[in-house]
């Protein structure tokens, strides 16, 4: 085996946030030509190292050698120039923009003269760089990408950067909002990057993709590294102890608790997201039911509609029996109703506000008293902060500063506290590691157990078959199939969202 010709090496990378230490003495060397997989627990500091390679993030302390010669990153401009491009794990698009504005935005072939617009030519750049990609999964390059869903705009993040001329590609949680069929054209774009000599770091919590593509595996814990392991001979169980610190049950979720579903809570009729095709189904108590289908096919339109943050064309919604259309996410809350929406950012957290605050706040809308009891306040987030090990330096510190993975966990404990009868989660585990995803499941269960009702959403066909008591796989904005626990199967499932897309 021939030595590894190094491409970045990285040596001894601080960084610190006011008390909380993100990184601690961090070395990491890539090779030309190979696939890096870097994992962790949320807060470990995956994506603060990725960030500090592409020039996103200034370390305190430490050294980058790129291509042998010492290099000062001060903006992912500048590493871009010198070869290496970066998807950050929030997304950098701006919405009010076209899909082939936005995937021209870092390259000057998309302008005259370097400063006006040449819309044709980016129209046909785009086309040519969505199909070189093999990315091409119904993206409009002439859509704004405001009009996309989280999916689509996952997707054009990845495109703009790995369609620059870079030699190291930094991918920060690639495939969290993507479905089967996105991810393997992701991984098999990666590999063929690799075999045109390119590099390419990975972070991501999905361990079937590290082994998938992966050359070598960093392991961070608590900004600390914890090893550097081969595919070849780790097993995933010797990955999470490294990862967690402790052995972890990885089957806890498929032998939970099964229960004979109560009154119902939820009942769709009729709904129609588009105006043509329509939704009926309904919820019970002590009930998983888990919504299976491709990007695009209108799941999360149907959630939004039944929360009341979209508008339908026709049917109703009831909720502990309050017939009709919810008119507001407030009202869907008052009536019992809950949910975790896939895009954190947009519509889950509140960035500008404490960590402490952002918990509380469905708790104080469902209330809707002007007093308050500050004492009470800080148990209940100190009981959430401990139920889902959300990692933070004070409760009283901003949101924003979290990794993606805390977010998401604050994002979760705000809809729990609330004690819903109703829960819709979508994409509830994006970004959160294998260990918190064990602690989920058993959380989701027990308020199962206790009667709750709960609709789930996810890219993972895994975690909606192992979570749900029934699955309802759709197709083009309506329901074509339900599968009762015993039958629904990743094959089934696939089968009848084939059978829809063909109609045969």
């Amino acid at each position: 085996m021939s030595e590894m010709v190094s491409l970045l090496k990285a040596s001894g990378i601080e960084k610190s946030y006011g008390a909380t230490r993100a990184l601690a003495g961090v070395d990491i060397n890539i090779g030309r030509g190979e696939v890096v997989a870097l994992v962790g627990e949320n807060g470990a500091g995956k994506s603060t190292l990725g960030k500090v390679l592409a020039g996103a993030v200034t370390p305190d302390s430490g050294t980058l050698l790129f291509e042998g010669e010492e290099v000062t990153f001060r903006s992912t401009a500048e590493a871009l120039a010198r070869g290496v491009a970066i998807v950050l794990q929030e997304f950098n698009l701006i919405p009010e923009m076209t899909v082939a504005e936005n995937l021209s935005l870092t390259s000057p072939a998309g302008y005259r003269w370097g400063w006006w617009r040449n819309s044709r030519h980016q129209l046909t750049r785009a086309r040519a760089a969505i199909v070189a990609a093999s990315m091409d999964f119904g993206i409009d390059p002439e859509a704004l990408v405001s009009e996309l869903s989280v999916a689509q705009q996952q997707i054009v993040e990845i495109v703009r950067s790995l369609s620059a001329d870079a030699k190291l590609f930094i991918l920060d949680e690639p495939t969290a909002a993507l479905g089967r069929r996105e991810t393997e054209a992701l991984l098999d774009l990666i590999r063929s990057l690799r075999d045109d000599g390119r590099s390419v770091v990975i972070v991501t919590h999905r361990l079937d993709e590290v082994f998938a593509v992966a050359d070598r595996i960093y392991v961070l814990r608590d900004g600390v590294p914890r090893g550097e392991f081969d595919p070849a001979s780790t097993s995933v169980d010797t990955l999470i102890n490294a990862m967690v610190g402790r052995d972890l049950d990885q089957k806890m979720h498929d032998s939970r608790t099964i229960r004979e579903p109560g009154e119902v809570v939820l009942s769709v009729d009729s709904v129609s997201v588009d105006g043509s095709a329509e939704c009926s189904f309904e919820i019970r108590r002590g009930e998983i039911v888990g919504l299976a289908g491709l990007v695009g096919s209108g799941r999360t339109e149907l959630a939004r509609a039944i929360f009341g943050a979209d508008r339908v064309s026709s049917g109703s919604v009831t909720i502990n029996g309050k017939h009709g259309l919810m008119r507001s996410p407030l009202g869907a809350v008052r009536a019992g109703a809950a949910m975790v929406s896939e895009d954190r950012k947009a519509q889950g957290l509140h960035t500008g506000l404490s960590i402490h605050d952002n918990i509380v706040l469905t708790h104080l809308a469902k209330r809707g008293k002007f007093w308050l009891n500050l004492r009470k306040l800080d148990a209940m987030v100190r009981g959430q902060v401990e139920d889902l090990r959300i990692k933070i330096g004070g409760s009283w510190l901003d949101a924003g500063v979290l990794s993606g993975g805390n977010q998401q966990k604050v994002v979760l404990a705000k809809w729990l506290l609330s004690k819903p009868d109703l829960l819709i989660l979508d994409e509830p585990t994006r970004g959160i590691d294998v260990g918190a995803r064990a602690e989920f499941y058993r959380l989701i269960d027990a308020l199962v157990s206790d009667g709750m009702a709960v609709l789930v959403i996810s890219s993972e066909l895994q975690e909606v078959l192992a979570l749900s008591d029934r699955v309802l796989v759709m197709s083009r904005g309506t329901i074509v199939a339900e599968l009762p626990r015993d039958e629904a199967t990743e094959e089934a499932v696939l089968a009848q969202t084939e059978i829809a897309a063909t109609g045969t």
